[in-house]
């Protein structure tokens, strides 16, 4: 027989009362889906129930008090038909024993004993650390004999070395004590630390807030029926990470890259996710409906004092905002959020070579629409709240990419391999961390940033040791032009050689960089005879210079590389370093 299905959206009780029911049926739920978004997740509860003809309230107590209420709905099957007349939410704090009632005395005298040994703690590190400065302060003395007697000091003025040495050994052996001491109250106040903290982890915690949830519903027969609970809670977040295995090929086949792609999950939702099926999604439904409304912003004339009070309150406004989004960024550092922009890279551990190769982890199946990807995890997984993270595979993606080699000689005469890639039509990437594998060597991390379908980047693999590249400093000279010396010169040259030793053709770009001018009086020159680059100004970065070719296997090119600058007689000019 087919079943019937049935769903509702679920409404505040303040908004849809709920008609008179005849009977209340109490009812527990399992987790058993959840999909995970950048920021906090969906979750999923099942639930069966035996309903009676008629109207019945179906009660569940068992969803966590931080929810999102507007997200909760209700969909359902049964083999007859069943209605759905409401859905009703409220928070409470389940009630306390006797037990629990005291064990929060005891919780609260326990945490104020341990913050009074950890502040005891600090204190004894501060004492170490102070005497270990008397320690060096004192040491600095013991050098006094051997330094040279000031000029114009005569033989009266010559110290009482004996003095002076028993002076230094008291002060030393006072300094030891008090180290001495403290580190041993350290160590009693850290056996004292850990026989609280395994006191306070035995006595049980305060309830936390749970959500009611009032499911009213009519059923046109006695019948069994299976609800799903759909609802939203933050405090979850998932962010990729991926190793990226470069085999590098020699004459006979070529370079092959395979990306890695894992997620990392976390959440801190005070549910604990048992043998869930799992699902990662790139939609961030925490992120806000619409875009910003933008005001008009008019400009007129002032008065001083008014243009200093509308400086100061625009200041105001906006340490405020500042204010505002620290306050943000803490509470989802408290909530478990991790910061997508900002990935951290990670080691990684060493490669297996020697494992069978039918051996792998299984991967997620895709799931891509205009507007988001899902990647339903193959096995179910459990994941506690506030315990760990938990990794899984999403999947391999394999290209063909483009090797070469970019060296700067005026840091590093290495030369450095990078392989580009291009996505296909249907990847997205999110930003993250890589860890980087060359010919099954791992090498380093790398970052990998937003990419969507057709886009290229460039990863890193290591210096490259059969590219060569040697400098020649051709020296550096200051001098004076005109005939009455009416401007200072800087001149700067070099010589640069790149040798590859590869078997194969390799491309190499090498970049430099020419001094920009930011006044009008001084003046920037490349030397005439310059190998002249073949980009300026690369990724719009003033003065970066490239020079690009492709070198054939065991040859060598050789790049000159000169400027001066000049600048009115009587002045000075610096150089500085700027993003």
């Amino acid at each position: 027989m087919r079943l019937a299905t049935f769903a509702v959206i679920a409404l505040l009780s303040a908004l849809l009362p709920a008609a008179a029911l005849a009977a209340e049926i109490k009812a527990t739920s399992n987790i058993d889906a959840v999909t995970v978004f950048p920021e906090g997740a969906e979750i999923t509860r099942v639930l069966k129930v035996q309903l009676a003809a008629g109207d019945q309230t179906v009660l569940l107590r068992d969803l966590p008090g931080g929810l999102v209420s507007d997200s909760v709905r209700v969909q359902g099957e049964a083999l007859a038909k069943v209605e759905i007349g409401s859905v009703d939410t409220r928070v409470f704090v389940p009630a306390q024993d006797a037990a629990g009632a005291g064990a929060e005395d005891v919780r609260k005298k326990l945490e104020d004993a341990l913050q009074a040994l950890q502040d005891k703690q600090a204190s004894l590190q501060a004492a170490i650390e102070a005497a270990g400065m008397q320690k060096q302060l004192i040491g600095n003395l013991v050098n006094l004999p051997s330094r040279a007697q000031a000029a114009g000091t005569g033989a009266n003025a010559e110290p009482d070395w004996g003095a002076l040495t028993t002076l230094i050994g008291e002060r030393l052996s006072a300094a030891n004590k008090v180290i001495a001491e403290a580190q041993i109250g350290q160590r009693e106040n850290a056996k004292k630390m850990n026989d609280l903290q395994n006191q306070l982890n035995q006595v049980p915690e305060a309830s936390e807030q749970r959500t009611e949830l009032q499911i009213h519903v009519t059923a046109a027969a006695p019948i069994e029926a299976t609800l799903k609970v759909h609802y939203q809670v933050p405090g979850a977040a998932w962010f990729p990470v991926y190793d990226a295995r470069l085999e590098t090929g020699d004459g006979t086949a070529p370079a092959k890259l395979s990306l890695v792609r894992r997620a990392i999950v976390s959440q801190q939702t005070g549910e604990a996710w048992e043998n869930v099926q799992m699902a990662l999604s790139t939609t961030r439904p925490q992120a806000g409906t619409a875009a910003p409304n933008l005001v008009p912003l008019a400009v007129d004339f002032a008065s001083e004092e008014v243009a200093y009070d509308a400086v100061a309150a625009s200041r105001s406004k906006l340490a405020k905002r500042l204010d505002e989004s620290m306050q943000d960024e803490k509470s989802k550092a408290a909530n478990g959020m991790v910061a997508q922009d900002a990935p951290k890279p990670e080691a990684a551990p060493p490669l297996q070579a020697n494992l069978a190769t039918n051996v792998e982890q299984r991967r997620a199946t895709t799931i891509t629409t205009a507007f988001q990807a899902v990647y339903v995890i193959a096995d179910r997984q459990s994941i506690k709240s506030g315990v760990g993270d938990k990794r899984v595979q999403i999947d391999i993606k394999s290209v063909e990419p483009v090797l070469s080699v970019r060296a700067v000689p005026k840091f590093s005469q290495t030369a450095y391999l990078y392989a580009k890639y291009k996505l296909d039509a249907e990847t997205l990437l999110l930003p993250g961390s890589a860890a980087l594998f060359r010919d099954g060597v791992f090498v380093g991390n790398g970052l990998v940033p937003q990419l969507t379908g057709g886009e290229e980047h460039e990863l890193g693999f290591g210096a490259d040791d059969k590219v060569r590249i040697k400098v020649a400093n051709l020296g550096r000279k200051a001098g004076e032009t005109g005939l009455i010396s009416t401007s200072k010169t800087d001149t700067q040259s070099f010589k640069m050689t790149i040798n590859n030793l590869h078997a194969t053709a390799i491309g190499v770009r090498i970049l430099d960089q020419l001094p920009v001018s930011m006044n009008e009086e001084i003046k920037v020159d490349m030397l005439p005879y310059s190998t002249v680059p073949t980009a300026r100004d690369v990724e719009d970065r003033k003065g970066l210079l490239a020079w690009d070719m492709k070198l054939e296997p065991n040859t060598q090119q050789e790049l000159a590389f000169g400027y001066q600058v000049s600048w009115p007689n009587g002045k000075a000019v610096y150089y500085e370093q700027h993003d």
